[in-house]
């Protein structure tokens, strides 16, 4: 293909990405023709691979290509609507090569096909070394049982090692994982007789490469030459840092050599639960009105999968969602115990809970009987401090907020209070305000890199008949 060429194909895939974030898909496929997009993930998982390639190998000549971004995602266009092919997909480095086949493109819409892809930790691309203890044969040293291509093999001279010495291939990963599967492809190589193969074998793990274990042992046979044989580990399959074969005989006992074409390890490494916080949309939740809670968690090292939500606080969790935001309706006024749980794609889960205060504000108020008036906070939320008042009279409410003479230096206010607050009941009963940090209390502690602030508040309520109450307190900010 020319450069111009190349170039056109690049601008079409270019275009064609930046139109599928905006453009339904139906109408996509009329602008650009046939198409298939969707996701590559790690099978393991669950997260989008980026810098995977994808290719359609159909009736369009050449079979365009793509690379998918940082979510795994792809799109090719210019196909063929309507035709049939296959979908080949290259991992990263270090991540198998998969088809999908017998697959036909819709004849008015970009096709969707998803594909999960697994690593070889025992791959040198993507970070493994490998070495043994033979490499005596020529042409088939250690690393060719661990490039990824089957056409090149390992070789070792079974009279050069003894039972209790046997020719040994050693894999370092490169990380800590746990081991779920070993694949070997035993056909002969260099050239050798088909009994040349691997025939008993014995695979060991270690954590630190000094003290091994057997994961797994067994004998191949003629039926295992020429294709994979998927082995899972019998013991010692966690907390893997190398993996080593033992080539104890070839299947053919008079062979010279004992043959290796290739030695796979699948596997996770540890998974960590999710994590984050739980919050409410609005700063005051009432009974028998829809309250809309919402979860922000991140996991490093999966994919999360669903939302799961207890209401009531009984430890059973009472509904589950796919995203991270939920509504609910209490009859019933009172403080909720509501806790999030966020599964990942590994099973992992990662929880969180907030005091929730579900308040009716049609409940009939008692007569005030008290001779004082009455001075009630709310818990602090974010930056407001809910507060309420009861008193037998109409009552006029002053508060003041003050910083401490260190905050107030290194946050650089000119002043150190931030707040003055005045308010009045219309009459006898209940009054209440939200008391909110200023913004320009704000802003300055943003600049000092202060998230959080402790004020000193002062609170009074005086009523008709100059009956005084007055509340002192440290209230802290987030």
């Amino acid at each position: 293909m020319s450069s111009s060429r190349r170039s056109l194909a690049v601008l079409v895939i270019t275009v064609a990405a930046a139109l599928s974030a905006v453009v339904p898909a139906g109408a996509l496929a009329g602008v650009l023709g046939g198409g298939i997009a969707g996701y590559v993930t790690d099978a393991d998982t669950g997260l989008g691979l980026g810098g995977a390639t994808v290719s359609w190998n159909g009736t369009t000549s050449p079979a365009p290509m793509a690379t998918t971004g940082a979510t795994g995602r792809y799109l090719l266009t210019g196909l063929d609507p309507g035709s049939a092919g296959a979908l080949a997909v290259s991992g990263p480095p270090g991540w198998e090569t998969t088809t999908v086949p017998n697959l036909t493109l819709p004849a008015a819409d970009i096709g969707d096909q998803s594909v999960a892809v697994r690593r070889d930790w025992a791959a040198t691309a993507g970070g493994a070394s490998t070495t043994a203890n033979d490499d005596g044969n020529a042409g088939c040293p250690a690393t060719a049982a661990s490039d990824g291509d089957r056409a090149t093999g390992w070789s070792a001279t079974p009279a050069s090692h003894t039972p209790a010495d046997p020719a040994a291939l050693t894999v370092a990963l490169p990380q800590t994982i746990d081991v779920r599967q070993l694949v070997l492809d035993p056909t002969a190589a260099c050239g050798h007789d088909p009994g040349a193969a691997l025939g008993a074998y014995r695979i060991q793990t270690s954590p630190d490469g000094a003290t091994w274990s057997t994961a797994a042992e067994g004998t191949l046979d003629a039926s295992a030459q020429n294709t994979t044989t998927a082995i899972a580990p019998s013991a010692n399959a966690t907390a893997v840092r190398y993996v080593r074969l033992l080539a104890l005989a070839p299947q053919d006992p008079t062979a010279a050599t004992v043959d290796l074409r290739e030695l796979q390890v699948f596997g996770v490494g540890p998974n960590l639960p999710p994590s984050g916080t739980l919050a409410t949309d609005a700063p005051r939740n009432y009974v028998k009105n829809v309250v809309r809670l919402r979860a922000t968690f991140t996991d490093p090292d999966s994919t999360i999968t669903r939302y799961l939500w207890d209401f009531d606080g009984d430890g059973t969790f009472d509904q589950a969602t796919a995203g991270p935001a939920v509504a609910h309706v209490w009859t019933l006024p009172g403080t909720y115990h509501v806790t999030v749980g966020v599964r990942d794609f590994r099973g992992g889960l990662g929880t969180t809970s907030i005091d929730l205060r579900i308040i009716d504000p049609n409940a009939t108020v008692d007569p005030v009987i008290q001779r004082k008036p009455l001075i009630t906070f709310d818990p602090v939320d974010g930056i407001d401090l809910p507060v309420r008042i009861a008193c037998s009279s109409t009552c006029t409410f002053t508060a003041s907020m003050v910083l401490t003479k260190q905050m107030a230096k290194a946050i650089k206010a000119k002043h150190r209070m931030v707040l003055s607050f005045k308010g009045k009941t219309e009459g006898p009963g209940l009054g209440s305000w939200t008391l909110e940090l200023p913004s320009k209390t704000i802003k300055l502690l943003r600049k000092a890199h202060r998230k959080a602030v402790t004020v000193r508040l002062t609170a009074s309520a005086v009523d008709r008949q100059k009956r005084r109450t007055t509340v002192h307190r440290w209230v802290r900010f987030r």
